[in-house]
């Protein structure tokens, strides 16, 4: 016999019961058909609908409501999309009372302070402007990667002098890491960009950057795992995905294969990460049920090979005067990235 779960109300639970009557009793267990019904459930809802032909529009809606949102809908606690109700009710919990210490991560405070004093000497000298300067493909006022991000990824990229730097997802970032190497280095890192969808970073980089950069313009889940194994000492892997952990995704493909392939003594930049790893009231509100960084946090909690080295969020929370008195454009846009080492 198969066990029935009572679910919880949920806001997004407002399809009526007659359009899917088996959202308020959802089978647990051996399922035969594509909506999840067990054998008896199917059979009984068939012969119901060639008894009755009356109510076969209603089941029809049913079925395409189910195509629509999958197994449960949005806001089910079987859902990865969280209820906005439940998190209102939570809301004090979950965004206030912010931590100073995360349970199993060493955030390693004293020498976070120590790299960002001697990534003053970067900042000084730092050639980026709130609009764009002539030769410069990179500038401060946009909506995408701004300020205290793009700082310190200028500031770690002339710290760690890497051989190669790859990206994954890309555009205003790369106008950073193009326009560093460029100043700084003649052009001599060699830089990878992974993005399935091109058109930012191709409107942004030089027509001469397309004959000395590496565009990849495929999906993660598709590139070569060698590409990341030649990566070497104080190379810079950067992450912006699409921060989704879910069946084939490439947050999965990250965290499965390509951190785990990974030689030491490489630096991993994950973007969209604020501290205590939870996303802004905002972005919830708005829809966003990402759920990287929680994987992120889970994989920091029990990995010895892998550690903090700064993160932005967790600096402005608690030495918001070291950013004012020594980078105070940091401040104008706090950003939310976080950069870890594989030892």
């Amino acid at each position: 016999m198969p066990r029935f779960v009572q679910p919880r109300n949920h806001e997004a639970g407002t399809i009526k019961e007659s359009l899917n009557p088996n959202w308020n009793t959802l089978p647990v267990g051996d399922t035969s058909n594509p909506q999840g019904e067990t054998l008896s459930v199917a059979a009984t809802l068939k012969s119901i609908v060639k008894r009755l032909p009356i109510i076969k529009e209603i089941v029809s809606e049913r079925d395409e409501l189910r195509r629509h949102y999958g197994f449960v809908p949005p806001g089910h606690f079987y859902s990865p999309v969280p209820s906005l109700k439940e998190i209102r009710r939570d809301e004090a919990k979950i965004f206030e009372n912010i931590p100073h210490h995360i349970p199993g991560i060493e955030l390693h405070e004293s020498e976070q302070l120590k790299l960002l004093e001697e990534l003053c000497q970067y900042y000084e000298s730092m050639p980026f402007q709130l609009h764009q300067g002539e030769g410069l493909r990179y500038y401060f006022e946009n909506t995408a990667y701004s300020y205290s991000d793009a700082i310190l990824l200028h500031c770690m990229i002339r710290y760690l002098k890497p051989g190669r730097i790859i990206e994954i997802g890309s555009g205003f970032s790369s106008c950073v890491t193009l326009d560093t190497n460029e100043l700084f280095f003649d052009s001599s890192i060699k830089t990878t960009f992974i993005e399935p969808y091109p058109d930012l970073l191709l409107s942004l980089i030089k027509e001469k950057d397309k004959n000395k950069i590496k565009i990849i313009p495929q999906r993660l889940q598709d590139v070569s795992l060698h590409l990341f194994e030649e990566l070497e000492v104080n190379d810079i892997l950067f992450i912006d995905s699409t921060h989704v952990s879910k069946i084939n995704s490439d947050v999965n493909r990250i965290f499965f294969e390509i951190l785990p392939a990974l030689s030491s003594g490489i630096y991993i930049q994950f973007h969209d990460v604020f501290f205590p790893f939870e996303y802004s009231k905002a972005w919830i509100y708005e829809g966003r049920a990402w759920n990287e960084a929680y994987m992120l946090r889970s994989f920091l909690q029990y990995s010895s090979k892998f550690s903090v080295v700064l993160m932005n969020t967790f600096i402005r929370q608690f030495h918001e005067s070291f950013f004012l008195e020594k980078m105070p454009l940091c401040l104008k846009d706090p950003g939310g990235s976080i950069w870890i080492r594989k030892w």
